[in-house]
Order: C-alpha cells, then sequence, then structure tokens
C-alpha cells in the first residue's frame, strides 16, 4: 500500500514551477539557505561562542548549547527518516535552472542552492528551521513571546515555500517536517529543563543517529552519529569548566578561531566523503571542537 496513494504535491509544486522564473529562483535559492545544515550548525555555533555578546540576542552559553544540540538532533533525525520512508524527490530536482548568464564560481554556488539529491520525505530544511530557528524563540531574551516567534514562523515559511519554489520537494514533505519538527522541539525542550541541560539534548542525537543506521550504513548517517558522539563527550568533558558567558573580545575571537576550524574539517568531510571510519572520527573531532570551542577561546585569550 502507498503512504500517499494521490501523491505529495497535491499539484502545489507543479504549479509554483510554472509561475517562476530564474531571478525568483535565484532569490529563494539564497532564502533557502536560512534553513540549510552548514548556516544552521553556523548560527548555533556562533551563539555558543559569542553568548550574550552575540548581536541583537542575549542567551548564555547552555541554552546556547541547547540551540547547537537541536541543530545535531535535527541531522540524525532527518538521516533516520529519510532512509526508512526512502521516498523521491520531484522530477527535476536535481536539474539546476539556466545560468549560462552567471560567472563559473557564482553559477556552481547557485546550482548548489537551487538544487538536491537523495531521498525528499520529510524535508530536511522545513524540519531543521523549525527547530532551530524555534529553539532560538524559547530561549533568547529580546523582545516579546510573540515578537520572536513571529519571526521564527516567518523563517519556516519562507524556508519551507523556497523548497517548492526550487521544485526539490512536495507540499507534503515541507508540512511533515515543520509538523516534527514543533514535536521534536517541545519535546527536547522539557527533556532538556527549558534549555538549561544541553547535554540531554546532544544524548538524545547519539541515540537517535544509532538507531538510524539500522537502515544501512551511509556516509550520512555515520557522519551524524560521529558528531552527535563527539559533542556529547566533548560536552560532559567540559561542561563544569566552560564559563557562562564571555569575559573579553580576544575570548570571543579565540573562540571563533577554534569554530572556523571545526567548520573547514565538517565542510573537507562533506566534499570528499571518505571512508566510514575517518567520516565517523571527523565528525566527532569537528563538533566536538565546536562544542569546545568556548573554553578553548578563554585558555587561549
Amino acid at each position: 500500500m502507498q503512504l500517499f496513494p494521490n501523491g505529495r504535491g497535491a499539484g502545489i509544486t507543479d504549479a509554483i514551477q510554472g509561475l517562476v522564473e530564474w531571478p525568483v529562483i535565484a532569490v529563494f535559492g539564497l532564502v533557502t539557505q536560512l534553513g540549510d545544515g552548514w548556516f544552521l550548525f553556523a548560527l548555533g555555533g556562533a551563539l555558543l561562542v559569542a553568548g550574550e555578546a552575540f548581536p541583537a540576542l542575549r542567551v548564555d552559553r547552555r541554552r546556547a548549547l541547547f540551540v547547537f544540540g537541536l541543530a545535531l538532533t535535527y541531522v540524525a533525525v532527518i538521516v533516520a527518516l529519510k532512509g526508512f520512508f526512502g521516498l523521491g524527490r520531484p522530477p527535476g530536482a536535481t536539474r539546476p535552472p539556466d545560468l549560462a548568464w552567471a560567472p563559473g564560481a557564482l553559477a556552481l554556488v547557485l546550482e548548489r542552492a537551487t538544487t538536491a539529491e537523495g531521498a525528499g520525505f520529510p524535508s530536511g530544511h522545513a524540519l531543521g528551521t523549525t527547530m532551530v530557528w524555534g529553539g532560538l524563540a524559547l530561549v533568547v531574551d529580546r523582545g516579546t513571546a510573540p515578537q520572536r516567534f513571529g519571526v521564527a514562523a516567518a523563517v519556516v515559511g519562507l524556508v519551507s515555500l523556497s523548497r517548492l519554489v526550487l521544485g526539490v520537494h512536495y507540499a507534503v514533505d515541507v508540512v511533515v517536517g515543520t509538523a516534527v519538527g514543533v514535536v521534536l522541539l517541545g519535546a527536547l525542550y522539557r527533556v532538556a529543563d527549558g534549555g538549561t541541560e544541553p547535554g540531554r539534548v546532544l544524548a538524545v542525537a547519539v541515540v537517535v543517529g544509532l538507531v538510524g543506521l539500522a537502515n544501512g550504513l551511509t556516509f550520512d548517517g555515520v557522519a551524524a552519529v560521529g558528531g552527535a558522539v563527539g559533542g556529547w563527550v566533548v560536552w560532559r568533558t567540559v561542561a563544569d569548566a566552560t564559563p557562562a558567558r564571555p569575559t573579553n573580545r580576544r575570548e570571543i575571537a579565540a573562540g571563533f578561531g577554534v569554530l572556523a576550524v571545526a567548520g573547514v574539517l565538517f565542510a573537507a568531510l562533506e566534499a570528499f566523503e571518505p571512508a566510514l571510519p575517518v567520516a565517523f572520527a571527523g565528525a566527532a573531532v569537528a563538533v566536538g571542537g565546536a562544542v569546545g570551542a568556548p573554553l578553548v577561546g578563554e585558555r587561549l585569550a
């Protein structure tokens, strides 16, 4: 029996695709980055390093790590769900728009931003955006709750719409991704005692990642487990020693240096997709380095 006997698109993706031209597609290729894995990790990592000094946001480092842990958990969950359902994307999801007008480097960036490969259900962008931006709305001490959740809802809506405009997801994919994200966010917020016990979220990411390996040993699955394990082990080691807030700009700058090295390592893993043991170890070092960046920054400064 088919999971969606009447299809997952409800004609919405095809209708949108018939209305948009390449300038709109290019714009939404940029919008969709607000829910891309690299951006969510960079946002969570930057908030963790800068803490209450992060521009326009006020949050201590434990709650910042809660947001970072949400990004880790989202990756583990989406790998497990996509591996379980194995449902494809709309036809043409891997075909970029006509980019003959763009210089070589820009064309490569736009091609990556406007296409997608692999399984499509549920939408990882919708799920991850809901969890991370929703998590920010829960823990950030700025503005009123309606204002914070309004911003989060707007970002989730734009990112979800971008997946349809780009033709890389069906409507059901983004709806289910958002719904799962809301449920997980609520559950993890309670598990983490209002975001003050981020280690519990990291532990959940480890467990979910291991469950996801039941679908098979893939690069994404093994890297997700490695990253979760690395983050969890490092936090258990440095939790009591990590300062709750930065004390000066040198400490923040040093922490961002460590975070940048971790990001470069993770980008290299994504680019070259090495053997699975290397993927596990590399992801563990990269994510562990990001989690330990505040403490290392303090010691270096």
